[in-house]
């Protein structure tokens, strides 16, 4: 009798753990809009910490997330939106509503600048740029940086989606390795999920057969638009800028209030009329240490190609940063570009070294041929941290880059 009641209980006590597994473990259904109630279309929906378990929302906003335990804290973000933070102590069985902030993706220096007051004449400016440089060698170590990511990457023209792309994935950094002592950095994807347009498929494929068949592919692991494409999101060592820009003290200008010293690196360029570039550098800085906390760069080209004119090759390199080559100029037959980029880096400190936490770009890009055919697209690309780690990083092994990843097709 005794054991009967033993098994009984047993049963019982195992149907009770299982009935509390399935209800704490259950789907998530839900719906994201914008202020105005309409679809935010690929926003990124996630567990914090674990981006593989993750979706991406259809174009009407709608996303099924799996497997969700009570308490997990989910995870919402798009380009140009706040993220959003989500918990539930019972797993809605309905569909929920999620609605989501503009936010603009471009920190708002102007506003920091103008609160401050001139110091240039209580510090000599080269001084000044020598101690912020010692700063930054201190504060990034020489040693190879391993992050982990999650990016987003979006071209739009005519206000519609383009093509689209959210990765997932580890990078290694670096420093001094790549071409004349700027920063390498390495990209292994885990998985991707892409959109693309039929009518931009074509253009995107072009780009990513012609990776494949770069010389130095196999070196600067351009597999394809995927790596190619975040990496650039990722690339800008602030190191090797600031060496290369210090040494023009009348471009910069300093300013600083209680909370953050601001230097601002301004050159206008004019070459023969045919390019035009304006660049702007802002560094946010603690104002006792100097510690970098913020870091926004800001690009406009204009360029008037007359016809037959063989570009340079510093011209074509300027060209380059808006990714054209001379091969795309010739064979759109391109007349007039124009173009405006904006990005943002934010930094963290971590046991008194820094490390990148988030990076952002905005783009927009205007193309004019000889028979005054117009092309207007942009871009934004936001690339979040979810851990870093300077001990023991090593390089990826060939192995480990040619290791195949999820790739997700959205239609």
């Amino acid at each position: 009798m005794m054991k009967s009641r033993t098994k009984l209980c047993l049963l019982f006590c195992t149907m009770c753990l299982l009935a509390l597994r399935v209800h704490a473990s259950d789907n998530l259904v839900g719906r994201v809009v914008d202020e105005q109630r309409q679809p935010v279309s690929f926003a990124s929906v996630y567990v914090e910490n674990n981006p593989m378990q993750g979706t991406v929302t259809d174009t009407e906003g709608i996303f099924v997330l799996d497997s969700i335990a009570r308490h997990d804290k989910i995870i919402v973000s798009f380009i140009g939106f706040r993220t959003l933070e989500m918990r539930f102590k019972k797993i809605p069985t309905d569909t929920i509503l999620v609605q989501m902030q503009e936010q603009p993706i471009l920190l708002s220096e102007t506003q920091v600048v103008k609160e401050k007051k001139n110091i240039s004449k209580r510090r000599k400016k080269k001084n000044l740029l020598n101690d912020v440089y010692a700063q930054l060698l201190h504060d990034i170590p020489a040693e190879n940086h391993f992050y982990k990511v999650v990016s987003d990457y979006a071209i739009y023209n005519d206000n519609e989606i383009a093509a689209f792309e959210e990765l997932s994935g580890k990078i290694v950094e670096m420093p001094g390795k790549g071409y004349r002592g700027v920063d390498s950095v390495q990209l292994s994807p885990q998985w991707v999920k892409r959109y693309r347009h039929p009518d931009t498929r074509q253009r995107l494929d072009g780009i990513e057969e012609r990776l494949r068949k770069d010389k130095n592919a196999e070196r600067i692991q351009l597999i394809d638009s995927s790596a190619f494409v975040h990496r650039v999101l990722w690339g800008g060592d602030i190191k090797w800028m600031f060496k290369e820009l210090k040494g023009k003290v009348s471009k910069w200008e300093s300013a600083e209030n209680d909370s953050c010293l601001v230097l601002t690196y301004k050159d206008n360029r004019n070459f023969l009329g045919i390019l035009k570039i304006n660049l702007e550098l802002n560094l946010i800085l603690d104002p006792y240490s100097y510690r970098i906390q913020k870091q926004s760069q800001s690009f406009q080209l204009e360029a008037n190609i007359p016809f037959g004119y063989k570009l340079n090759a510093d011209q074509l390199a300027i060209l380059k940063t808006v990714i054209l080559t001379s091969d795309d100029i010739e064979k759109f037959r391109l007349k007039r570009v124009f173009a405006d980029v904006k990005r943002n880096i934010i930094y963290e400190t971590v046991d008194n070294q820094v490390y990148v936490e988030e990076k952002n770009i905005v783009s927009k890009i205007k193309m004019v041929d000889n028979k005054q055919h117009e092309l207007d697209f942009h871009q934004t690309g936001l690339m979040k941290v979810l851990s870093a780690s300077s001990s023991g990083v090593s390089a990826f092994t060939k192995e480990e880059l040619q290791q195949p990843y999820e790739l997700i097709i959205k239609e």
